[in-house]
């Protein structure tokens, strides 16, 4: 309803500047009122091209965007009508007949506004738009989800899409977590949009139960070693799936990659345990040897400096102790003995 009432404001607006001026030119009856009209109708079509560009246009009123490799479907009372393209060195197979009609192929268009084209009488004719939801890889290789919205346009350019599998198992059983990484055009927008209700849906969907299968053939253990090369056998063992789906449905898959291969938490930390086990018996024993050869040189260093070594030994171990000096030397045999041949030594010195 408000786009109807912009409309409306908008035309108008043009029909009162044209006809004011009219009247203007009339009532002056002289050479500058004839000039101001003139003026004013040279000036009418860069109104109406500002109004094309920036309100019709944008509203897919009468005119369109039709942004660098894309296409936007054109339906004429909600069938089919055609399409347009906008992507340098590309065109669509329009006199083909069959499949092959609307096929993305090599070659050129030329229009003079660029993206801006006029589709038809508004609102017999209409852009067609769909809602489509998905997950795509940043370049963080992070996954973004895109919550489902309305398009009104079909993008012609590769792009990588996301996909995940929950407890796909392993030969062991072992329940894994797959992500894929799915590298996909369209090269027929048509088809994409009217023979198959969701072309990215149902290309997952068709593919995990053939990945499952696949994850079934090796132990965890193994997948990882091999686990470059797992996206080109999945690839290959769906082939026939895929040759499907670039037939009948437009759509082409170019690549597909494991981005992650993982085990529950659990299995990952019971793996982990005794490779921490044996990095904890390697510190206690490097911890040992350094004690021990602390131990060594300390006691090397006292016995070259005889009763003097000893006795400061023994000093350090009475200013370490909790208990109060004299009660210390009364607590242990022969250190009194040992504190008189070390005081002795001292004052020799």
């Amino acid at each position: 309803m408000m786009i109807l009432l912009k409309i409306f404001l908008s035309l108008f607006g043009l029909i009162a500047i044209i006809f004011s001026s009219i009247f203007l030119g009339i009532m002056v009856g002289n050479f500058l009122g004839w000039a101001i009209i003139l003026s004013i109708f040279l000036s009418c079509p860069t109104y109406i091209f500002l109004v094309i560009f920036f309100f019709l246009a944008p509203n897919n009123l009468f005119f369109t965007f039709v942004n660098e490799g894309t296409a936007k479907v054109i339906v004429k009372a909600d069938k089919f009508e055609k399409a347009l393209i906008q992507w340098e060195g590309r065109t669509f197979s329009y006199f083909d007949s069959g499949d092959d009609k609307w096929n993305v192929k090599e070659g050129s268009e030329s229009h003079l506004f660029g993206g801006l084209r006029f589709y038809g009488f508004w609102p017999l004719w209409d852009i067609y738009g769909y809602g489509f939801e998905w997950s795509g890889i940043n370049q963080q290789e992070k996954v973004v989800y895109h919550p489902k919205r309305t398009l009104d346009y079909v993008l012609l350019k590769e792009d990588v899409y996301w996909a995940g599998l929950d407890r796909a198992e392993d030969k062991n059983l072992l329940p894994l977590k797959v992500e894929l990484k799915l590298t996909v055009k369209i090269i027929n927008p048509y088809r994409a949009l009217f023979r198959v209700q969701n072309w990215l849906e149902t290309l997952i969907n068709r593919l995990k139960p053939e990945v499952r299968n696949f994850i079934t053939q090796k132990e965890y253990g193994e997948w990882i070693t091999e686990i470059s090369n797992m996206g080109d056998d999945i690839f290959t063992l769906c082939a026939g799936i895929l040759d499907e789906f670039e037939k009948e449905y437009g759509i082409k898959v170019r690549k597909i990659q494991i981005k992650e291969l993982d085990p529950p938490p659990e299995y990952r930390e019971n793996t982990l345990a005794p490779y921490l086990a044996e990095m904890r018996k390697r510190a206690t024993v490097i911890d040992a040897d350094a004690e021990v050869e602390r131990i060594k040189r300390v006691f090397a260093t006292i016995r070259d400096f005889e009763d003097t070594g000893s006795l400061v030994r023994i000093l350090e171990a009475m200013e370490k102790s909790p208990l109060p000096a004299s009660m210390v030397v009364q607590a242990i045999p022969g250190l009194q003995e040992a504190l008189r041949k070390g005081l002795r030594s001292v004052s020799e010195e």
